[in-house]
């Protein structure tokens, strides 16, 4: 087998590699393992040479080698550089894509006037806790009845009606 063979087939093997996982993260999700238990994402040499790191390096030196097939030591040269091209790409859409992951969307305090929540504890004198979604998850808020109601269950759906003085009123 000549090297122009090998370097042909390295470049095959590992476009199909990364295709299969763009199939599957696309048609069958994005699926971790966490060995240790945290739910923290770190990014870190060990995500730089990763499986997918070393397959994104691959593609770029492989597809570089089998379009300039000269077996001098710059083709070897710009292969590598190309294949670390290819890794940092791959690294940087990670860390671009976990920070829009985190990405907070604050609303403003009396957006969430009309929104529905659902009494979560009734605090006596006319005052509840309620869930409510809010800045794009569910969250705990204080309410206060208007009219006084006290018989509010737990569960039960309200609607914000106002906000005022730093205030959250149902009806």
């Amino acid at each position: 087998m000549t090297t122009h063979e090998i370097f042909m087939l390295t470049a095959f093997v590992s476009t199909g590699i990364f295709l299969m996982q763009f199939i599957m993260s696309v048609f069958f999700g994005g699926f971790d393992i966490d060995v240790d238990g945290d739910a923290n994402a770190d990014f870190d040499l060990g995500s730089f040479f990763s499986f997918k790191g070393m397959v994104h390096f691959l593609i770029g030196f492989g597809w570089t080698k089998v379009l300039f097939p000269d077996d001098g030591w710059y083709t070897f040269a710009i292969a590598v550089v190309v294949g670390l091209v290819f890794m940092i790409a791959l690294f940087y859409s990670y860390l671009l894509a976990f920070r829009l992951q985190n990405l907070r969307k604050p609303e403003r305090a009396d957006a969430l006037v009309g929104r529905v929540g659902r009494i979560y504890i009734n605090e006596g004198d006319g005052r509840y806790t309620i869930f409510v979604e809010r800045d794009g998850a569910e969250r705990e808020l204080d309410v206060v009845s208007e009219s006084g109601r006290t018989d509010y269950k737990t569960d039960e759906r309200v609607t914000i009606e106002r906000y005022a003085q730093n205030k959250y009123y149902i009806a």
